[in-house]
């Protein structure tokens, strides 16, 4: 590997302000605004220049805009007109309906009304009206030529791709002459600026029209409103002038038909058939109707008498009961007797009760009410007598009666037909009088109404006046609104940018989306850095700064620091490999680092160059290649002493790389190598392997199996949390022990101002991020 590992490209700083690490952990579904807002904070200046950017064209564009002016006049329906004399009108006058106002806003809307303002007004003489010049866009040469290549191209296709393919046909040309296309041209512009507004819950109805002219907006307001009052006063003279016309050409057919059917008609058909008219009706039905009633009171009084003829049959003279209810026709003497025989009744119960049946007081009164009763039954049948006599009589005069009706129904028939045909004849004769002095005093009020002035249905109540300013466009309004959109724009270009980030930012990611401990966090060792350093040691404890304390609480962590509580036995003879998913990401800068570390604690450390591609050890120690190493004592042409160096600077073994072979897969994979390990950690108390890429080669696959425990470098911001995965996933399927994660080349200062738990959004993978 190179050593400049840990350096960025020339000209960068970093990770651009503002990136916001992606949320994950407890409550990454959640919407902290807070951090939201942060996030933008961060990323002001980009927002601010992509608003300014956006924003000035749009003001320039705005300012350009040519004011607008609008005028208005108020026209109010009124359904009630003064009328100088009390005559109907041909036209109905309008109600005061909704529909009725929805109507007349139509009307003000129809293109006839727009064609009257335009005539009036002489708007083809505008400067805002004038016609366009119909020059050959920039592009339509080109349009063309791509039409005909195109309806080429289709002529030689199927004709299902054909129909498909082919242009839609140009629009056709306009018909009519010049002066109608400019009219109609005219109509339509005038439209666009026209404005009809009806009133809310009232006959009001706001007429506006816009221009850049205030004098012509005020002028064209006036015009449609007096266009529309000459509408309606045209319609209602045309209309009486119409019934006038048709009233003049009816009145002669009025007068002949009143002539055949008048009242001479119907007195020569009375003559012809002799029908003498009575008070109401002919004659015969009159006596007909006088018989019908005398016929019906004889069958009154007949019921009546052979009713009472029953109940009077039914009495029993010795019995008080039987007569209650009877009618005797008021008769004195019978009810003279009922009186005595109910007083002889109740004095013999009154008797009976007092002395019994058998006592000699109640002889009297029962013989004397025996008397009674005798007499009272010869006054019963004498008035039977005479109600058989009264009924008889209403019988014989029944039939008297209807013998006589039959007799004028029979004569009566040709009567009524003549009758049917005289009253028919007397209705169209009343119908033709009618309609005809109707005619003529209708034709008379039109013939007046034509010589009076005609009124319109609607008033003006508010006259158009030249506007005083601008109505639009509100320049202020639209540049602020402007700003806002591109403000919009430009925030969310910034989330875009953010949300497009794919890198690995902080532990939690690492724990999260990787499923590994964070085991440490290192920073960025800079080129100008190690520089200014050069005398001293770059990876010593005693002045690496930040560098040296994430390399130190590395080393705490891995618990590869020894203390004073435990003996050296304990930590020692443990082989750690480091490796990454692909190359750039430090890991053989931190290898020679940790290992440098953790000579100076005391440590017996020596760290072996496994990546015999690109060997990059020897060159971060500061020394020249030696002229054997891993791939020579592995084939048997070295032995371990002879590979071994010690860096007495930094009291580190290292086993160089190296000649390079074509298979070193082989090698790593062999005995040999298992030996190795075993004999360096017999002799070491730490054994570091750094390794190539596991994404690009198999070393570090091959290597895994025989580590204690695996670091797995991920290079900061800048390696996909998908390819670190991939790789991760390869080493656990292999059998390495992986024993956690290390953030590398991390900047510090954008670091300290990454906001940690902003997830992104879901179905979006993190992209690498480039830092160029």
């Amino acid at each position: 590997m190179d050593a400049p590992e840990h350096r960025l490209p020339s000209g960068t700083s970093g990770l651009a302000a503002g990136f916001v690490a992606p949320p994950v952990g407890t409550g990454a579904d959640k919407v902290d605004v807070s951090r939201l807002v942060q996030m933008l904070w961060r990323q002001k200046w980009l927002i601010l220049g992509l608003t300014a950017v956006l924003w000035l064209p749009a003001v320039l564009l705005i300012n350009a805009m040519t004011p607008l002016y609008s005028s208005s006049t108020v026209v109010v329906i009124d359904p009630h007109p003064n009328r100088v004399i009390n005559i109907p009108s041909v036209s109905e006058p309008m109600g005061i309906y909704l529909d009725t106002v929805n109507t007349e806003v139509e009307i003000l809307r129809s293109r006839d009304l727009a064609a009257r303002v335009v005539e009036a007004l002489n708007l083809g003489q505008e400067p805002e009206y004038a016609a366009p010049t119909n020059k050959p866009g920039l592009f339509s040469p080109l349009m063309e030529e791509g039409r005909t290549l195109l309806t080429e191209v289709t002529a030689m296709l199927p004709d299902s791709l054909a129909v498909l393919l082919t242009p839609p046909p140009r629009p056709a040309a306009p018909t009519g002459n010049a002066q109608d296309r400019e009219a109609d041209r005219l109509t339509e512009a005038f439209q666009k600026n026209l404005r009809i507004s009806p009133g809310v819950q009232s006959r009001a109805i706001r007429i506006t029209v816009e221009a850049k002219d205030p004098q012509l907006a005020a002028r064209a307001a006036t015009a449609v409103a007096d266009a529309y009052l000459a509408i309606q006063v045209e319609a209602k003279r045309k209309a009486t002038q119409n019934a006038s016309e048709w009233l003049q050409s009816r009145l002669d057919e009025l007068r002949q038909d009143m002539t055949t059917t008048g009242r001479a008609a119907v007195e020569a058909m009375r003559s012809e058939t002799g029908m003498v008219k009575g008070r109401d009706a002919p004659l015969v039905n009159e006596e007909m109707s006088a018989l019908n009633g005398q016929l019906a009171e004889a069958r009154t009084a007949h019921a009546n008498a052979q009713a009472r003829l029953r109940q009077l049959q039914s009495v029993r003279p010795g019995n008080p009961e039987s007569l209650t209810g009877a009618d005797i026709g008021g008769d004195p003497l019978i009810t003279t007797l009922r009186q005595r025989q109910a007083a002889l009744n109740a004095q013999l119960a009154e008797l009976r009760a007092q002395y019994g049946d058998r006592h000699p007081a109640l002889n009297r009164p029962t013989a004397e009410l025996r008397e009674l009763n005798a007499t009272l039954a010869t006054e019963v049948d004498r008035v039977v007598r005479s109600l058989r006599g009264e009924v008889e009589q209403q019988v014989a005069k029944i039939q008297d009666l209807s013998r006589r009706l039959e007799g004028l129904r029979a004569e009566s028939f040709d009567t009524l037909q003549a009758d049917v045909r005289l009253r028919d004849l007397q209705r169209q004769a009343d119908a033709s009088d009618d309609n005809y002095r109707r005619a003529v005093t209708r034709l008379k009020e039109t013939q007046v109404l034509q010589a009076l002035e005609m009124t319109p249905d609607v008033r003006i109540v508010s006259a158009a006046a030249v506007p005083g300013g601008p109505v639009g466009p509100g320049k202020a309004v639209l540049a602020g609104l402007a700003a806002v959109v591109c403000g919009a724009i430009a925030t969310g270009v910034a989330l875009v940018r953010t949300m497009r980030q794919r890198g690995v930012y902080s532990s939690h990611q690492v724990e999260a989306l990787l499923g590994l401990p964070a085991v440490g966090i290192v920073p960025l060792l800079g080129r100008a850095k190690r520089s200014a350093r050069a005398d001293d040691d770059p990876y010593s404890n005693t002045g690496g700064g930040d560098f040296a304390e994430a390399v130190w609480r590395l080393c705490a962590r891995l618990h590869l620091v020894r203390t004073g509580a435990e003996p050296a036995s304990v930590k020692g003879g443990e082989v750690v490999m480091l490796t990454s998913s692909v190359s750039g990401e430090g890991k053989t800068t931190l290898a020679v680092a940790l290992s440098a570390f953790l000579a100076d604690t005391g440590r017996r450390v020596v760290i072996v160059d496994c990546d015999t591609r690109r060997p990059a050890v020897h060159r971060l120690l500061g020394g020249v290649r030696p002229p054997k190493g891993l791939t020579d004592l592995l084939e048997g042409d070295a032995t371990l002493d002879q590979v071994l160096h010690i860096d007495d600077r930094r009291r580190v073994s290292v086993i160089a790389a190296g000649r390079p072979v074509d298979r070193p897969q082989i090698l790593l994979g062999s005995k040999a190598m298992l030996s190795l390990l075993v004999e360096l950690a017999e002799r070491y108390d730490v054994v570091v392997l750094d390794t190539p890429p596991v994404l690009s080669v198999s070393d570090a696959l091959i290597l895994a199996p025989l580590a204690d425990r695996v670091l797995y470098v991920v290079r900061w911001a800048r390696t996909a949390s998908s390819l670190a995965g991939a790789g991760i996933k390869q080493v656990r399927q292999v059998g390495g022990r992986i024993g956690g994660a290390v953030l590398s080349m991390v900047n510090a200062r954008e670091h300290a101002n990454l906001e940690y738990g902003a997830r992104p959004p879901s179905g979006r993978s993190y992209r690498l991020r480039r830092i160029a």
